[in-house]
């Protein structure tokens, strides 16, 4: 433990440094990803369901854990839900970082190229952000994470499985498909034998075989509706499609690196080349592994068509390891490498607390949508929400080129108005649709307007406006 006293103190130190940031500044749940995570964790609890639940309906998307997760912490914690789960989520961030930190430092027996690795990552835009909001892609790369790190260990390497594949999928195995091809290729080669190859891949078999039971009980339950939600429209069409409106060009993930990494890209290709170099001496295909373990990811990311900056949110680290890795080749000369170390060290945190763009960097605020939520909530029983018209026009043409999915009509444009209501809300996307729902409005319902829609009730005599956000208009019938 001493010997490591270097990456426990920064774990510490970064673990207080955004506590403070979260603690000192809070903000609301900020509209999609957020709010539908606490919205859904919500309702599960509330329902005792392990299946995700939106406004009551069963969201088939995406696994249970995630949501669950955010929804027990929620519960535990109702007076701060907010500071609660990004507390969680920032416990969940640090305890990747020491993984990265063990992964690596296992590697290259080298604490500074392991600290730095860390370092450099944990300060990446992509990944602060990822560490102080609610989101699946902690779970996903913990779960990753820690079967590379425990992948010997079958009951410990299992849970992290579970972890991966229950909040992400079937992208949850991702690590039983790398170390599957490894000890297959090892095999055709004759580095292991054949009753060595069968023990290790009758691991895999059974720990995949235990998660798959998931799936199997979705299907019976949900059958056709689960395939199409949770593989046609989570998975395929991401891969084959620009869903969303997450539209990118084709080197999106590559400028996306040299963004968070800058010249860190351009070494880690010689340090590929000096690691394929030195593994053609070795012919250690196990490390070899372990050392790219994230680059086949990088390079199925440039595949997909849906482009989304937390996608990248594994691959950071990995090529920040690549980018410093041939210090490692150069250990024996310590004091240029502590030189090294303490002017990158030195220039991250000049970066990131000189002006203080760290600490006063917020990623939601308490903006009109939020008020007028928290103020519906105690004289509302229903809500109308009529998108605003840029979003219906966007929703229009996504629609026309097919890139929408089944859910994607669920969240409207301030699906925070779901969870800070607390109220059945509906979002509509057609004005003629609108304009029914307001000719029989019900008791205690209302709707909620942008400015460029108010012509809509000027003919509406049971129809009051309540109060004015800004832009935003909440009316209640009388």
């Amino acid at each position: 433990m001493k010997k490591h006293w270097l990456i426990i103190v920064f774990l510490i130190s970064y673990f207080f440094i955004i506590s403070f940031k979260l603690v000192s500044h809070p903000t609301p749940f900020f509209d999609w990803d957020e709010t539908i995570y606490a919205q859904v964790g919500r309702e599960m609890i509330r329902e005792k369901s392990l299946i995700p639940l939106w406004q009551g309906n069963f969201w088939l998307d995406k696994p249970p854990l995630v949501p669950l997760a955010y929804g027990i912490v929620g519960a535990i914690f109702p007076s701060s839900p907010e500071l609660a789960t990004r507390i969680f989520t920032l416990i969940l961030a640090v305890s990747v970082l020491g993984l990265i930190y063990i992964l690596y430092y296992r590697l290259t027996k080298n604490q500074i190229v392991a600290t730095l690795t860390v370092i450099i990552t944990s300060f990446t835009s992509v990944f602060l952000q990822r560490t102080q909001v609610l989101n699946v892609d902690v779970f996903l790369y913990l779960g990753w994470l820690g079967y590379v790190v425990f992948y010997s260990n079958f009951w410990i390497s299992l849970l992290f499985l579970a972890i991966g594949v229950l909040s992400k999928s079937l992208l949850g195995f991702y690590p039983v498909i790398i170390f599957g091809g490894l000890y297959t290729f090892q095999l055709l080669i004759k580095q292991i034998k054949p009753k060595q190859f069968k023990r290790l891949i009758t691991q895999l078999i059974i720990q995949a075989s235990i998660l798959l039971l998931w799936y199997i009980v979705m299907l019976a339950i949900f059958k056709v509706p689960f395939i199409k939600a949770h593989f046609f429209d989570s998975m395929i069409k991401r891969v084959t499609a620009s869903i969303e409106s997450h539209f990118g060009k084709r080197t999106f993930y590559i400028d996306l690196l040299f963004n968070q990494l800058g010249a860190l890209v351009i070494l880690s290709l010689f340090s590929i080349v000096y690691i394929l170099k030195d593994f053609f001496k070795k012919k250690n295909f196990l490390a070899l592994t372990l050392s790219l373990f994230f680059v086949p990811w990088f390079v199925f990311l440039n595949l997909t068509k849906t482009k989304i900056d937390w996608y990248l949110y594994p691959v950071i680290a990995q090529f920040a390891f690549l980018g410093i890795y041939l210090l490692s080749v150069v250990k024996k000369y310590k004091f240029l490498v502590v030189v090294i170390f303490l002017i990158a060290v030195g220039l991250i945190f000049k970066t990131n607390f000189s002006n203080n763009s760290l600490l006063s960097t917020f990623y939601s605020s308490y903006d009109d949508s939020y008020r007028l939520a928290v103020y519906s909530k105690g004289i509302c029983q229903t809500i109308d929400v009529l998108v605003d018209k840029d979003s219906r026009q966007t929703h229009d043409t996504l629609k026309g080129m097919n890139l929408l999915i089944g859910t994607s009509e669920w969240w409207g444009n301030h699906p925070s108005i779901v969870y800070y209501s607390d109220k059945k809300v509906n979002f509509v996307y057609e004005i003629d649709q609108f304009n029914t729902i307001i000719m029989k409005p019900k008791p205690k319902e209302c709707f909620i307007l942008n400015k460029n829609d108010l012509s809509l009730l000027s003919k509406s005599q049971s129809i009051k406006l309540s109060k004015q956000f800004n832009d935003l208009y909440l009316f209640k019938t009388q």
